[in-house]
Protein backbone atom coordinates (compact mmCIF):
# COMPACT_ATOMS: atom_id res chain seq x y z
CA UNK A 1 0.00 0.00 0.00
CA UNK A 2 1.23 3.55 -0.71
CA UNK A 3 0.66 6.00 1.48
CA UNK A 4 0.39 10.04 0.57
CA UNK A 5 2.62 12.01 1.55
CA UNK A 6 1.59 15.41 2.10
CA UNK A 7 3.85 18.95 2.39
CA UNK A 8 3.44 20.79 5.49
CA UNK A 9 2.80 24.46 4.38
CA UNK A 10 0.67 22.84 1.59
CA UNK A 11 -2.60 24.27 3.05
CA UNK A 12 -0.78 27.53 3.58
CA UNK A 13 0.53 28.05 -0.38
CA UNK A 14 -3.20 27.63 -1.15
CA UNK A 15 -5.19 30.05 0.93
CA UNK A 16 -1.97 32.62 0.32
CA UNK A 17 -2.71 32.03 -3.37
CA UNK A 18 -6.64 32.36 -2.67
CA UNK A 19 -5.95 35.70 -0.68
CA UNK A 20 -3.99 37.17 -3.60
CA UNK A 21 -5.98 36.41 -6.59
CA UNK A 22 -8.89 37.72 -5.24
CA UNK A 23 -6.67 41.00 -4.10
CA UNK A 24 -5.57 41.20 -6.58
CA UNK A 25 -9.27 40.68 -8.87
CA UNK A 26 -10.61 43.70 -6.52
CA UNK A 27 -8.28 46.02 -7.47
CA UNK A 28 -8.54 45.04 -11.04
CA UNK A 29 -12.58 45.63 -10.56
CA UNK A 30 -12.46 48.86 -9.64
CA UNK A 31 -11.09 49.98 -13.04
CA UNK A 32 -13.42 48.45 -14.84
CA UNK A 33 -16.95 49.44 -16.02
CA UNK A 34 -19.81 49.48 -13.44
CA UNK A 35 -23.87 49.95 -13.69
CA UNK A 36 -24.48 51.91 -10.66
CA UNK A 37 -27.58 50.50 -9.53
CA UNK A 38 -29.06 54.23 -8.15
CA UNK A 39 -28.97 55.49 -11.97
CA UNK A 40 -31.49 52.43 -13.25
CA UNK A 41 -34.66 53.73 -14.53
CA UNK A 42 -36.62 56.35 -15.59
CA UNK A 43 -35.51 60.05 -15.53
CA UNK A 44 -36.64 63.61 -16.36
CA UNK A 45 -35.15 66.81 -17.04
CA UNK A 46 -35.50 70.44 -18.23
CA UNK A 47 -33.58 73.32 -18.91
CA UNK A 48 -33.59 76.56 -20.72
CA UNK A 49 -30.89 78.02 -22.08
CA UNK A 50 -28.16 75.66 -20.65
CA UNK A 51 -27.01 74.19 -24.05
CA UNK A 52 -27.87 76.88 -26.45
CA UNK A 53 -29.71 79.94 -25.54
CA UNK A 54 -33.06 80.41 -26.24
CA UNK A 55 -33.77 77.06 -26.12
CA UNK A 56 -35.52 75.03 -23.58
CA UNK A 57 -35.52 71.26 -23.43
CA UNK A 58 -37.11 68.48 -21.88
CA UNK A 59 -36.34 64.96 -21.57
CA UNK A 60 -37.31 61.24 -20.68
CA UNK A 61 -34.37 58.74 -20.14
CA UNK A 62 -34.54 54.83 -19.43
CA UNK A 63 -31.44 53.71 -17.89
CA UNK A 64 -31.20 49.83 -18.33
CA UNK A 65 -29.74 47.64 -15.87
CA UNK A 66 -27.32 45.90 -18.72
CA UNK A 67 -25.84 49.31 -19.59
CA UNK A 68 -28.43 50.50 -22.70
CA UNK A 69 -30.09 53.60 -22.38
CA UNK A 70 -33.14 55.49 -24.56
CA UNK A 71 -33.67 59.36 -24.22
CA UNK A 72 -36.29 61.01 -26.09
CA UNK A 73 -35.74 65.03 -26.04
CA UNK A 74 -37.82 67.22 -27.02
CA UNK A 75 -36.10 70.86 -27.89
CA UNK A 76 -38.64 74.39 -28.25
CA UNK A 77 -36.41 77.38 -29.78
CA UNK A 78 -37.76 80.29 -32.24
CA UNK A 79 -41.14 78.69 -31.76
CA UNK A 80 -40.46 75.26 -33.20
CA UNK A 81 -40.74 71.91 -31.54
CA UNK A 82 -38.11 69.55 -32.32
CA UNK A 83 -38.11 66.00 -30.79
CA UNK A 84 -35.30 63.33 -31.40
CA UNK A 85 -34.43 59.79 -29.52
CA UNK A 86 -30.95 59.05 -29.05
CA UNK A 87 -29.80 55.63 -27.33
CA UNK A 88 -26.53 54.11 -26.49
CA UNK A 89 -24.41 52.34 -23.61
CA UNK A 90 -23.52 54.02 -20.09
CA UNK A 91 -21.48 53.57 -17.14
CA UNK A 92 -19.72 55.02 -13.98
CA UNK A 93 -15.95 54.10 -13.93
CA UNK A 94 -13.41 55.61 -11.23
CA UNK A 95 -16.24 57.77 -10.14
CA UNK A 96 -17.34 59.19 -13.37
CA UNK A 97 -20.49 59.11 -15.75
CA UNK A 98 -20.03 58.03 -19.37
CA UNK A 99 -22.77 58.12 -21.93
CA UNK A 100 -21.98 56.45 -25.30
CA UNK A 101 -24.29 57.77 -27.99
CA UNK A 102 -24.56 55.28 -30.86
CA UNK A 103 -26.17 57.74 -33.55
CA UNK A 104 -22.31 59.45 -33.51
CA UNK A 105 -20.51 56.87 -31.85
CA UNK A 106 -19.08 59.67 -29.32
CA UNK A 107 -19.25 59.43 -25.22
CA UNK A 108 -20.06 62.29 -22.89
CA UNK A 109 -18.20 62.17 -19.60
CA UNK A 110 -19.80 64.19 -16.76
CA UNK A 111 -19.17 63.81 -12.68
CA UNK A 112 -22.29 63.05 -10.73
CA UNK A 113 -23.68 63.79 -7.39
CA UNK A 114 -26.87 62.15 -6.02
CA UNK A 115 -29.36 64.37 -3.99
CA UNK A 116 -32.22 64.48 -2.06
CA UNK A 117 -32.21 59.92 -1.07
CA UNK A 118 -31.24 59.23 -5.24
CA UNK A 119 -34.06 60.95 -6.38
CA UNK A 120 -32.25 63.42 -8.11
CA UNK A 121 -28.59 63.28 -9.87
CA UNK A 122 -26.64 66.04 -10.30
CA UNK A 123 -23.90 65.84 -13.89
CA UNK A 124 -21.21 68.34 -14.45
CA UNK A 125 -19.62 67.92 -18.00
CA UNK A 126 -16.30 66.74 -17.20
CA UNK A 127 -16.00 66.41 -21.84
CA UNK A 128 -18.54 66.70 -24.18
CA UNK A 129 -18.66 65.24 -28.17
CA UNK A 130 -20.57 68.32 -29.36
CA UNK A 131 -19.96 71.54 -28.87
CA UNK A 132 -22.30 73.96 -26.31
CA UNK A 133 -22.34 77.33 -26.14
CA UNK A 134 -22.29 76.90 -22.27
CA UNK A 135 -18.92 75.08 -21.59
CA UNK A 136 -19.64 74.60 -17.58
CA UNK A 137 -23.30 72.74 -19.07
CA UNK A 138 -24.66 70.62 -15.93
CA UNK A 139 -28.33 69.28 -15.20
CA UNK A 140 -29.85 67.54 -13.37
CA UNK A 141 -32.17 64.02 -13.69
CA UNK A 142 -34.89 63.68 -11.58
CA UNK A 143 -36.08 60.17 -10.77
CA UNK A 144 -39.66 59.08 -12.52
CA UNK A 145 -41.68 56.75 -10.36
Amino acid sequence: MHSIKSFPNEEKYIISDHCFFTLQYSFAQSTENIIDKKLVGSWKGYEKDNQVVGMEKYWIQHRFEDGSFIILFTAIADCEVMTTVEKGKWWVKDGLFYELHLNSNKTDIYSYELLNDATQVKFKAKTLSVDHENQAYEFIDTKVE
